[in-house]
């Protein structure tokens, strides 16, 4: 169901300071002439107007992270409607179960699969759809680079926990440094795994 998305008047200020009196782009606080043109603005601003339109208007929450939480649902719904074709076609073979309507046991009785299973399929591949244009959107509103920047920050606080807890016992600086590249390799392989 599309809504209209809340337009708001631009933030910005004209050269007199006064209030700007335009209306903001749809999704976005600012006009054009005060940064809407600008790429990251513009791809911000789509992510914001579509899911407003969705109904989902917590002016406090992040969109990127509604974004998250919409690609995962969506991934794990079209993981569920895979696991269930792959139950049925196992049952029956895929070659009965595309054709007509047949009949197939199941954990809770029989039921009708060829019309089913082809009901299933256009599901699954639907949810799959749904989940690539969560994760396009996501990608557009930038969630890729705030993962590395949240990584980068933990990789940070994780260094300087260790160096205190080392700092704290006391350690040869020999050992110290010992410890420090064992971690080191431990977390690499970790990343690799």
């Amino acid at each position: 169901m599309m809504t209209k998305a809340l337009r708001l008047m631009c933030v910005g200020k004209n050269r007199r300071g006064e209030p700007c009196g335009k209306w903001a782009v749809r999704g976005a606080t600012v006009c054009r002439s005060h940064g809407a043109a600008s790429p990251h603005v513009k791809a911000r601003a789509a992510v914001r107007a579509e899911i407003l339109d969705w109904g989902l208007n917590d002016a406090t929450e992040d969109p990127g992270a509604i974004l998250l939480r919409l690609v995962t649902q969506s991934a794990a719904r079209a993981q569920r409607y895979a696991a269930e074709l792959e139950d049925l076609v196992d049952a029956e073979g895929l070659a009965a179960a595309m054709v007509g309507d047949t009949v197939v046991a199941t954990k809770y009785g029989t039921e009708k699969s060829g019309e089913y299973i082809r009901g299933l399929a256009q599901l699954e591949a639907q949810e799959r759809d749904r989940c690539v244009n969560f994760a396009t959107k996501a990608i557009a509103a930038g969630l890729a680079e705030r993962q590395v920047r949240l990584a980068e920050r933990q990789g940070e606080m994780l260094a300087a926990v260790v160096t205190a807890a080392l700092a704290e016992v006391a350690l040869p600086e020999e050992m110290a440094n010992q410890v420090k590249m064992a971690i080191a390799r431990q977390v690499r392989q970790i990343g690799v795994a």
